[in-house]
This record gives structure tokens, sequence and C-alpha cells, in this order.
């Protein structure tokens, strides 16, 4: 089985990448390359940065190319997987297309702005440092297409399965074991 994962920050993707990986499904982040191209060239992963860096890095090697590269990953480890996967932080419709020929079935994950923002701030990670503002401003960005390599609403039109985080974690990993179960 293999899935990815399509949502906006904080709409809980790494959660239900955790919870998968207790499932014995290895994660891929798409995000990975980005930073660690970051690290490579010394610059800050705050989210501004990271996303001109996935653009410009979209733009000379092509839109899908994040997509690829993790998958090339995956696909050199998958005889320690199980051929159990899940690629997370899926951000273009070229990105979907190329995972979706190589049997990746997309699943979305929703949840209101508020929540969202709420949850980046708790976490606290290095790209959550922005007041509620700046968040709506990068959210619209990335979702709209605004943003050269990210259009999160197309993606999440390209979605199989819908799973809508705005309750309990226990909802969240019983509709997760849904989307298993009618995939199994």
């Amino acid at each position: 089985m293999k899935f990815g994962l399509v949502g906006k920050n904080g709409s809980g993707k790494s959660t239900v990448c955790e919870y998968l990986a207790g499932q014995g499904f290895s994660v891929y982040s798409l995000s990975d390359c980005v930073r660690m191209e970051a690290r490579k060239r010394g610059l800050s992963e705050d989210r501004d940065q990271l996303t001109d860096l996935a653009n410009d890095l979209k733009k000379e090697h092509g839109t899908a190319f994040f997509a690829e590269y993790m998958m090339a990953e995956a696909l050199r480890q998958a005889a320690s997987t199980d051929g159990l996967m899940v690629f997370d932080s899926i951000r273009h419709g070229d990105e979907c297309r190329y995972l979706m020929a190589q049997g990746v079935r997309l699943i979305g994950v929703t949840c209101a702005l508020e929540k969202r923002f709420e949850r980046i701030q708790a976490r606290q990670k290095e790209t959550d440092m922005v007041d509620f503002e700046t968040f709506k401003v990068q959210d619209q960005r990335e979702a709209s297409g605004a943003s050269f390599g990210q259009a999160i609403d197309h993606c999440l039109e390209l979605c199989e399965f819908m799973i809508h985080n705005d309750h309990e974690l226990d909802d969240l990993t019983q509709t997760i074991d849904e989307v298993l179960n009618n995939v199994a």
C-alpha cells in the first residue's frame, strides 16, 4: 500500500504519518528535499525561505521533482518497507499526478484555519513562529497556486480520500483505519 498526504499547514498530516508509521509504513516527506538543500546552502528553515527555495528547485528541476526524488528513495528501500509507504507534504498537482501514476493513493487532510493555527502555535517548529495574519497570508499563498510550486487546493481536489481532522486524535485514527480497511 502506498499513500500520499495532501493538506495545509497544521492540518494533521504529520500526525497521520506518525500513526501510519506505527502501522508499519515508511514515511517519506517531500519537504525533506527542501530542508536538506537549505542546510547545504546555509539557509534558515523558516517557512517563507523554504517555500522560495522549493519554488526555485521546482523551476530548475520540474514541478514533480520532490515526488520523483522521494519515490526513488522509497524504491531503493523497498525491500525493507514491505511496500507500505506514505508520502507527506505533497503541494503541487504534478507531484500528485506523478505519485498516482506510481500507484500512490492520495488522502487529503483538512481542518479549519483557526484550529490549524492553534496547532502550529502548540508545536512551535521553526516554520511555525508567526502571528495569525502571517499564517493566513502563507496559507493563502500555498493553497491558491500564487506560489509557483504550490497549489494545495488543487491537490486536495485530486485526492481519493478526505479526512476532516477538526476533532480529537481518536476520531482521526478511527478515520485512518477506515481508509486502510477500504483499501485492504
